[in-house]
């Protein structure tokens, strides 16, 4: 059992592979779970990530073209009668709201629109997984929130993200998308404290990204942006 059960930790420590729950991990306390951006910032970033995981793939669902969101899946306006959809359910569902739009539109309103349900969305997703747990609270029917069950994977979703930024290390599509979504967003801060490494800029590690993939990350940090002067005003 001692060995099963290691096993299933070594395997988590490489997360589910998926960037927007990594970036749910980085957004949140790893013993704590306590958020470190506000509801509307992280459901802007979390947005990003469910859009990047459509389309980082070898046949992306959508892509993006002068602000606006394309899905592939659509003809003569209208949703194709079938079309691949991904495995995971909540990717899914975003794919499926995207080709029912009759007419592509700016991706800074799926920013907005997704972002009201993302953060809740990817949380249940990890909690599926077995990231994330409710520990038991001494009122029964008070809601409990959810926190990492081991801070070391989620230590590991950072250090995935930040490993597009060590001069050392051999840059990936995963980590600068990762890196680039998490600083976007308003998580930059969390690389503060890590490794002394030969730096490499966030900047140089996006502009390897495709470029559909690199407006999305700027569109990400534009309607962020914008979240935080709306509540500073």
């Amino acid at each position: 059992m001692i060995f099963h059960v290691s096993i299933i930790e070594h395997s988590r420590l490489s997360g589910t592979r998926r960037v927007a729950d990594d970036l749910y991990l980085i957004a949140h306390h790893e013993s704590s779970g306590r958020p470190y951006l506000s509801l509307r910032s992280a459901g802007i970033g979390l947005a990003g990530g469910l859009l990047a995981e459509l389309m980082a793939t070898q046949t992306p669902a959508i892509t993006l073209d002068r602000g606006y969101l394309i899905p592939r899946y659509r003809k003569n306006g209208a949703p194709v009668a079938r079309y691949a959809r991904p495995d995971d359910l909540v990717a899914g569902h975003v794919l499926d709201l995207i080709v029912a739009e009759s007419a592509s539109r700016p991706v800074r309103d799926w920013l907005l629109f997704l972002g009201q349900t993302a953060t809740a969305d990817v949380a249940g997703r990890l909690e599926h997984a077995g990231y994330l747990t409710r520990p038991a609270g001494r009122i029964p029917w008070r809601p409990r929130p959810l926190v990492p069950v081991e801070g070391d994977w989620s230590q590991c979703a950072l250090l995935r993200a930040h490993g597009a930024l060590d001069g050392t290390r051999t840059l990936t599509l995963y980590s600068a998308l990762l890196a680039g979504l998490t600083v976007a967003c308003g998580l930059g801060f969390r690389f503060a404290d890590w490794s002394k490494a030969p730096a490499r800029g966030t900047e140089e590690a996006v502009r390897m990204l495709p470029r559909p993939l690199r407006e999305l990350i700027a569109q990400v940090q534009m309607a962020a942006d914008a979240a935080v002067l709306s509540v500073r005003m």
